[in-house]
């Protein structure tokens, strides 16, 4: 009976797993997938223990246990940071990190050294394999880092209660039963001694709570999910409601435009009273009653607005209200005028023809940025490119005999960003892999430069000129060949290479170089720099290599001041 329970804990805990990885795929979800994946190892620990008939099998059966039980307050005190939006510093991880390293390595000691358990008797409990320990001097350490991470965990949500506005009080009442479940089972069961019987099920309820904890970070990360991919660093505020009214949060810029907002608390209802509550409540209620506006229009604190309705669906079921507001105080005083002057009407039309040209550049950057949000290898290598491709443009500027025109440079520089856009076209099994690709999978991966021309091409042959299509068409799919032909996808080499692409090849391999990947840890700036050095003639145009030299101190000092 108790075999077939802790065979049945094992599957809930493998299938949680399975759950998780297809509910919550995001960069921030690798603490939770840690906490799932140390409770499959703690879980398998506790039933090869009653499996085990030896004491030799009890032992190593111990070390498992330990194994998922030593990283487990480690990873969940990480989720805890997470989701009360603290930026916990690198030296605290790596020393926590360590602490957890330590006591699983005194108890991998068990059987050869007495300084952690000084001995072990193998019992036979409740019909299956036990054990009898001594504790040694060094066990203590053990019960010090519990003792410790629960006072961390209690400090740190007790302070985001009171002081972060922007933390739903459900995940915080969730998380603080994660803590105290875990914390006051292991007491009981060491209490009384059956921990292979309590701990496994108490897992398989901390596995419920933080999958209904990554359903509310679903539903809130607004920042994350859709402000920060479909417009980054753009001036529109962004206010989210549910469909019940519920206030979800809104952008840094909805709280430069409203200082009200402040007020609002996350996962309630608006205050009643405020200028700006009654503006939504009296949007909410024509939505509610069907009425839905191409666009609002309104002043707060002598300023006009203008907002529009974004209603983000899940299964064609409307779940989110998103307001997007513009500031368009200077054009009403721009429409108050037009009788005045002429001139000020040209002015104005010109005014608007550029900011419905930077609106649609703003939204394909916005396409690329949400093809990066979902590919887990690359996070900020657009932007870290495109500045490198501005780096290496605004040295190539200074010579003159290259005869390429200031147009010719503003182009490609624009088009940096959309260098990878194709791969909004790859399946994610294969976009979102961990770790090396198969021979299939690479070849999937390698249509994405092919596809990214055809898109770009399709998204801007109405609204930019033939010359700048050309120039962003051709570094999108001609970024990866190679000088000496072992590129793709047409495998060109030398100068039937578009001079634009070679560019951005350099850029691209240079970033791909020193960044962390899944599948390879990032490479010092020397070994980049000689690399790509080492390459002019081979993979990349050698007459990039003087270039590319002398601007090797601002290439590293950029990329020391950013994360990669």
């Amino acid at each position: 009976m108790i075999i077939s329970y802790l065979i049945l804990m094992c599957v809930l805990s493998v299938l949680n797993l399975c759950i998780l990885s297809l509910f919550y795929q995001r960069r921030v979800n690798l603490y939770f997938l840690a906490v799932f994946g140390f409770i499959v190892v703690a879980n398998f620990g506790h039933l090869l223990l009653a499996l085990s008939s030896t004491l030799e099998g009890v032992i190593f059966a111990n070390k498992v246990c330990y194994l998922g039980s030593c990283f487990l307050p480690l990873f969940e005190y990480f989720v805890v940071v997470r989701l009360c939006k603290f930026k916990f510093p690198n030296w605290g991880k790596a020393f926590l990190t360590m602490v957890s390293l330590t006591i699983f390595g005194l108890s991998c000691t068990i059987g050869y050294s007495d300084i952690y358990y000084e001995s072990v008797e193998f019992i036979n409990l409740y019909g299956v394999g036990g054990y009898r320990p001594t504790y040694g001097p060094m066990h203590e350490l053990w019960v010090v880092m519990l003792g410790g991470y629960a006072i961390l965990n209690i400090l740190t949500i007790v302070y985001a209660a009171k002081k972060r506005l922007n933390v739903s009080y459900k995940t915080l009442l969730a998380i603080t039963m994660l803590c105290f479940i875990t914390v006051a089972s292991f007491v009981i069961s060491c209490t009384f001694n059956n921990d292979t019987l309590v701990m496994p099920v108490v897992y398989i309820i901390d596995e419920f709570i933080l999958l209904f904890i990554c359903v509310r970070v679903k539903m809130y990360d607004i920042s994350s999910s859709v402000l920060d991919s479909l417009v980054a660093e753009n001036t529109c505020a962004f206010v989210a409601f549910s469909v019940k009214g519920v206030y979800l949060g809104c952008n840094d810029v909805a709280l430069k435009f409203f200082a009200e907002l402040d007020d609002y608390r996350v996962d309630q209802a608006m205050p009643e009273k405020g200028h700006l509550s009654k503006i939504f409540a009296s949007w909410m209620k024509d939505l509610a009653e069907g009425k839905v506006a191409e666009s609002y229009h309104f002043a707060y604190n002598a300023n006009f607005y203008k907002s529009t309705l974004k209603n983000v669906k899940r299964r064609n079921i409307s779940r989110i209200y998103l307001f997007k507001i513009e500031d368009e105080t200077s054009l009403r005083c721009y429409v108050d005028r037009l009788g005045a002057s002429n001139t000020k009407l040209e002015n104005l039309l010109k005014s608007n023809v550029n900011h419905i040209h930077a609106i649609q550049e703003q939204m394909i950057v916005g396409m690329a940025r949400m093809v990066e949000s979902r590919d887990l290898n690359t996070g900020g290598h657009i932007k870290r490119t495109s500045d490198c491709v501005a780096i290496l443009v605004e040295e190539m500027k200074k010579d003159t005999s290259l005869n390429y025109s200031e147009e010719f440079y503003d182009a490609l520089v624009a088009s940096a960003p959309m260098h990878d856009l194709g791969k909004i076209a790859i399946d994610d099994q294969v976009l979102r892999k961990l770790g090396k690709f198969t021979d299939d999978e690479f070849n999937a991966m390698k249509t994405h430069a092919e596809k990214g021309a055809n898109i770009v091409e399709n998204l801007l042959a109405e609204i930019e000129t033939p010359f700048f299509v050309k120039i962003a068409r051709n570094v999108a799919c001609s970024h990866h060949e190679r000088w000496d032909g072992s590129g793709y996808p047409y495998g060109l080499e030398g100068e039937s290479i578009p001079f634009e692409a070679r560019i951005m090849a350099v850029a691209d391999v240079y970033d791909a170089l020193v960044s962390n990947r899944s599948y390879k840890d990032k490479q010092s700036l020397d070994f980049a720099f000689n690399e790509i050095l080492n390459s002019m003639g081979t993979k990349f145009d050698p007459c990039l290599k003087p270039y590319f030299i002398r601007v090797r101190p601002k290439l590293e000092s950029y990329y020391s001041s950013v994360d990669h």
